[in-house]
């Protein structure tokens, strides 16, 4: 990004801030969040960098065409570890909130069936007992 559009871009984003309050600002303040606002700037020089606009009609479409070298492997390994991260989490949520309830639900299905054909693990002790159901 040239130079001119760095500064158009960090009075752009000066211009969002409350009038009342970028009036309290001291000149020290205004002149780091100027510097910070220029460092960040979401744009990159790219070496090809076309952009223009198509006027049909009752509609204008714009267009951007960029081409440079590919920056963003931080970035890619970043969102790849948060990935993975999500996944992990997003796998136990879903054990617990599927898998358990029908492991449990199986589980008084075979009992019920163990029950049924008479079968006794334990002689004097049933879990229709314990759990008062009968």
């Amino acid at each position: 990004m040239n130079n001119n559009s760095s500064k158009a871009f960090t009075h752009y984003v000066i211009n969002q801030i409350k009038s009342d309050v970028r009036r309290s600002l001291t000149k020290v303040q205004l002149d780091e969040i100027k510097k910070a606002v220029s460092a960040s700037t979401p744009l990159k020089e790219h070496p090809l960098d076309i952009r223009g606009i198509i006027p049909l009609f009752f509609f204008r479409f714009y267009f951007v065409f960029l081409l440079g070298r590919d920056h963003r492997r931080v970035t890619k390994r970043t969102e790849g570890l948060r990935r993975k991260e999500t996944d992990l989490w997003a796998s136990i949520t879903f054990f617990i909130i599927f898998t358990l309830p029908l492991l449990i639900l199986g589980f008084f299905v075979i009992y019920f069936i163990k029950t049924e054909l008479g079968i006794n693990l334990f002689s004097e002790f049933h879990l229709i007992d314990v759990l008062n159901l009968h």
